[in-house]
């Protein structure tokens, strides 16, 4: 190979090849090798590295450029096997990307990140110049705002396997813990007070039309027919409530329809929301007590004669 050496240029030779790479050591195809504005590092023959017109660095692939735009700076693998990357830390250290798009401190060079405590054994998120956002302990808990399970002391939300769910507000004041959104809005929430949990449903009179007395709250109510039972599952356990195919009554307390299967032949069970039978029951006992107070009348008017 013939080299080129002066001031003006510096080394220029050959490009080269990935097989036969321009600058080598010992070994005649492993080494550096250049194309169009692009150089390669090269071992047993084949590409390695690549750093391409663009500045973009692909590790095993000459294309990173190819990849998301967003994403291309530095790109890992080709689309083909298994690709990975490791960082290795210290049993006390802390291994971590950070993306930073400021300068100075070490909180504006951070504004948001990815670390692994490997003392505590746990993954932090952070956002917002470092600020730890949520975590996974070394349980496998999933945190989100806050460290440590909540507790009332601070607003955050723990989803776990064994400990189940918990959310906590750091106030005694009411506030949402849970809300449920559709197209049309919020259509219920779960909040607590600072004795209490309450569970809501929408109900404004803004949201319904068509508002009319239940007028036969007996005859529907005189259909329903409690009963107690025990579920299979949980065979030592009686308990009082409905059959769901039996409450006609109220059909939007019922969920689902009865004997009903999926494709494969699985049952698919019915529900029920025992709550939609309050406004029958209200409206039954309030017809009851009506006639109660027409009788009482007439047994004083005998009474009284």
């Amino acid at each position: 190979m013939a080299l080129n050496i002066n001031g003006t240029t510096g080394i220029s030779g050959v490009d080269g090849s990935a097989s036969a790479p321009a600058v080598t050591g010992t070994d005649s195809n492993t080494g550096i090798n250049f194309a169009s504005d692009t150089v390669n590092i090269n071992t047993g023959g084949t590409t390695r590295v690549t750093v391409d017109s663009a500045g973009a660095v692909g590790i095993g692939t000459t294309t990173p450029t190819n990849s998301f735009a967003n994403a291309d700076d530095l790109v890992v693998g080709d689309g083909s096997g298994h690709r990975g990357m490791t960082i290795l830390a210290g049993t006390s250290g802390i291994s971590g990307i950070e993306f930073s798009d400021g300068t100075g401190s070490d909180a504006a060079k951070t504004a948001g990140g990815i670390r692994y405590d490997h003392s505590g054994s746990y993954m932090r998120f952070n956002t917002n110049d470092g600020s730890e956002r949520m975590r996974i302990d070394s349980s496998g808990n999933l945190l989100i705002g806050t460290t440590s399970t909540p507790d009332g002391s601070a607003d955050g939300m723990l989803l776990a396997g064994g400990a189940g769910r918990a959310l906590s507000r750091g106030s005694t004041a009411m506030r949402y813990q849970l809300m449920f959104y559709n197209p049309n809005g919020m259509v219920g929430r779960i909040d607590t007070t600072g004795s209490s949990t309450n569970y809501l449903t929408s109900s404004d009179y803004r949201l319904k039309e068509n508002v009319t007395v239940i007028s036969d709250g007996i005859t529907r109510l005189k259909t329903l027919k409690p009963s107690r039972f025990n579920f299979i599952a949980d065979a030592t356990k009686t308990v009082d409530g409905f059959l769901a195919h039996e409450v006609t009554a109220v059909p939007e307390a019922i969920a689902g329809t009865k004997d009903e299967v999926d494709s494969d032949n699985n049952p698919v069970y019915q529900g029920i929301d025992q709550s939609k039978i309050v406004p029958l029951l209200t409206a039954a006992l309030q017809e009851a007590i009506a006639k109660i107070e027409v009788l009482e009348t007439k047994v004083a008017a005998l009474d009284a004669g």
